[in-house]
């Protein structure tokens, strides 16, 4: 009975420890990487230099075909938990990305990867973009999610519609649903 109760304790740490990325969905880049080619976590008042970086890291995420969660760019961008700093930067690369008629890199960043999905505020943002109309927590916002997801992945890792390598076109920006 010991040695039971020790095994659940022991798998239950494992499950929810930092690097539980790592065991469930596979090795996920992490933007510490950038600090080894010399670059310091940036301050929050360089907007500027986090854009750019921030735009850096996600389309090396997207390569790998894995969501980030905003905690970890947060902690290894910025230096700590500082969400909110890179949730404004993540809504400036959706205006720009939108004014280019690009995917929404920002889908690669979501709130938890239990749920896969981006905090309610991407799909407010994306609201007021005219790109989705509906419930942050209904059905709708996973599809729109998946969608920019996707052509994000499919642009930045060169992926076609049956999920193989190639230089094709992007999926479609379907029109949103009326709601």
């Amino acid at each position: 009975m010991m040695i039971m109760d020790r095994l659940e304790q022991d798998f239950g740490r494992i499950l929810s420890g930092r690097d539980i990325q790592r065991h469930v969905v596979g090795r996920m880049v992490s933007a510490s990487r950038l600090n080894v080619e010399g670059r310091g976590p940036i301050t929050p008042s360089d907007a500027s230099t986090l854009k750019t970086r921030l735009r850096e890291e996600l389309l090396l995420q997207a390569q790998t075909r894995l969501p980030i969660t905003y905690a970890r760019l947060a902690d290894s961008m910025v230096g700590s938990d500082a969400t909110g700093v890179i949730r404004d930067a993540l809504e400036q690369l959706m205006d720009d990305d939108a004014a280019e008629g690009l995917p929404l890199l920002a889908a690669v960043a979501v709130k938890a990867l239990e749920l896969g999905l981006p905090a309610p505020w991407f799909f407010r943002k994306a609201e007021d973009m005219g790109l989705f109309a509906g419930d942050p927590a209904d059905l709708e916002a996973y599809a729109f999610h998946a969608r920019e997801f996707y052509r994000a992945v499919s642009l930045h890792a060169g992926l076609s519609h049956s999920g193989q390598a190639s230089g094709g076109t992007l999926p479609p920006v379907l029109p949103p649903a009326d709601g």
